[in-house]
């Protein structure tokens, strides 16, 4: 049993010995390592059309027409856009009877009742009975 387990040891010491591990190539080419390097650096990389394109933006959204408003004499207040009725706390009026909105993209824009804003072209202009 002892012999046996003797030769056992010889051989997978042998075994392990004749065979040295071999990692070979990390990276396949010179090209790789340098566009790795790039990579890491920040650079852009140097084959732009491996890029993703860029999504094209949103298209703008429908007009929006402020049909009317009332502020009732508590202070409450109820405003019509695109002819459905908007209940505060997003109505923001102004004295003069205005109505100030915050667009989804930071501006601001400022309607009379009958106006309209056209997010297109980024006017405000009479709406059409």
């Amino acid at each position: 049993m002892k012999r046996l387990s003797l030769i056992l040891c010889c051989a997978v010491a042998g075994l392990a010995q004749a065979q040295p591990a071999q990692l070979g190539r990390l990276f396949s080419s010179p090209e790789e390592r340098a566009q790795l390097d790039a990579a890491r650096s920040g650079m852009p990389p140097a084959n732009t059309t491996l890029a993703a394109p860029v999504p094209p933006p949103p298209p703008p959204g429908p007009p929006m027409e402020l049909n009317g408003l009332v502020q009732r004499s508590s202070g409450r207040s109820t405003v019509w856009l695109n002819r459905t009725p908007q209940q505060e706390p997003y109505n923001q009026l102004t004295n003069g009877g205005q109505l100030t909105l915050r667009l989804s993209n930071g501006q601001v824009v400022v309607l009379k009742p009958g106006q309209q804003y056209d997010p297109a072209s980024h006017t405000v202009m009479e709406a059409r009975p």
